[in-house]
């Protein structure tokens, strides 16, 4: 009844010169289960993307998930997983525009969606919980990638712990973890040796960004000011952006917490700290000398300044040595290594901080050390005295921005309990 009213319907227009009405439009005002639908896509209680979905609601095709092995690429790990080269090739294409593949990790995970004919209609690739990147099918029928916005939450916590063996150690007793540390290592890098400086007692307190989904910790974001006071006198730093945009880390008084050369060759790291006990200083009669540095083997050494390698050689008295040409005048040099870095070769840059080599007992070392030297054009200078230029301080016309900032974060620093070294927090 209801196709023979839409013929006469249809027939009557006709003959009359006007425009028939579209017949799909009609069947499906008439009957919506006549609606030309295009296919579902089925999405999660997360919003990704789970391909797409048949007349009853039901997933089309197959999923397979999976994660990349040691020496695996994306491609061969879709292979293994049945989708050939062919199929893969354009959605590794459009996933390069928003991933660089060189960054791919053994453990990292992806989800592909295939369809009936083969074909992958939704594809994700996870690295971390913040790091997703998702490729779909777009209407003409190429792929779209992009990476997903994963909601995040940032909290600032108020961290005090007393010093009580190794840095990781204390953090850890205080119910932090280790990444913490090595921030902390990197931002005081200039100013404290931590094989050196630091001893039982000494505090540290920082102010830091917590960055969570989910609800669940994820990871550090920035330090935002750190202090570190003990024996050998207290260092605070504070990281500051100016309205141009410019970002780092100053000292109370707007001087740069970067300096042309670290306070030590030594990196300071979770394994060498265990072995902490044994790093030690023999110097030279005369200051301007040589300065050996007594390490647990291994100990990673770093590049105290950037510059290009002007050497790199083994002698039978100094072993495997490197040799650093800086700006102004300064060479360093580092001897009795045990290895020295793989891409570390003569005429090559480093930038400060790079790890070259490791601590040795090569040439006529007696126990694993490093030989470390300094020199101002050609002439040896004490490393351990001598002072050096620092970075550029906060402009003057933000400073009375920096200041006000300052001024309050120094009394978050103050406000901040420090847990004592006979207590422990999980």
């Amino acid at each position: 009844m209801l196709a023979l009213c839409v013929v006469n319907y249809f027939l009557f227009f006709q003959g009359d010169g006007a425009k028939a009405p579209d017949l799909a439009a009609q069947l499906e005002a008439a009957d919506p289960s006549h609606a030309v639908v295009p296919p579902a896509e089925a999405v999660d209680e997360h919003g990704n993307l789970v391909g797409e979905l048949d007349d009853f609601g039901e997933p089309v095709g197959r999923t397979v998930s999976a994660s990349l092995k040691r020496g695996q690429t994306v491609l061969n790990a879709l292979r293994e997983q049945g989708i050939d080269s062919q199929t893969a090739a354009p959605l590794i294409r459009a996933m390069g525009e928003v991933f660089d593949f060189r960054k791919a990790q053994v453990g990292d995970t992806f989800t592909a969606k295939v369809n009936d004919e083969g074909l992958v209609t939704a594809f994700t690739y996870q690295q971390s919980p913040i790091d997703v990147y998702e490729v779909a099918t777009a209407p003409d029928g190429h792929y779209d990638a992009r990476k997903k916005k994963v909601p995040t939450r940032v909290d600032v916590a108020h961290i005090g712990c007393a010093i009580k063996s190794s840095l990781y150690e204390s953090l850890q007793r205080c119910g932090e973890g280790s990444q913490l540390a090595a921030q902390v290592i990197d931002i005081f890098a200039w100013d404290v040796d931590f094989y050196q400086d630091a001893r039982e007692g000494d505090n540290l307190k920082i102010i830091v960004e917590k960055i969570s989904v989910d609800g669940r910790f994820l990871q550090y974001g920035n330090i935002i000011a750190a202090e570190y006071s003990g024996k050998f006198g207290r260092s605070r730093i504070f990281q500051y952006a100016d309205p141009e945009g410019r970002e780092g880390y100053y000292s109370a008084d707007g001087q740069s917490a970067e300096k042309e050369f670290l306070k030590s060759p030594l990196k300071y790291t979770r394994v060498s700290a265990a072995a902490s006990g044994e790093v030690g200083i023999r110097r030279g009669i005369k200051k301007a000398a040589p300065v050996v540095y007594t390490a647990a083997a291994k100990t990673p050494v770093w590049a105290v300044g950037a510059g290009t390698v002007v050497s790199v050689s083994e002698t039978p008295t100094l072993g495997k040595t490197v040799t650093i040409k800086h700006e102004n005048g300064f060479t360093s040099t580092y001897a009795h290594l045990g290895s020295i870095a793989k891409g570390v070769q003569q005429g090559g840059f480093v930038s400060q901080k790079t790890v070259i080599g490791q601590v040795g007992q090569s040439g006529t070392a007696d126990s694993p050390q490093l030989l470390f030297s300094l020199r101002k054009n050609g002439q040896l200078i004490d490393p351990l005295t001598a002072r050096f230029t620092e970075g550029e301080p906060v402009a003057p016309e933000h400073r009375g921005q920096f200041d006000r900032e300052v001024e309050q974060t120094i009394d978050d620093l103050d406000a901040t309990p420090v847990i004592g070294i006979t207590e422990r927090r999980s």
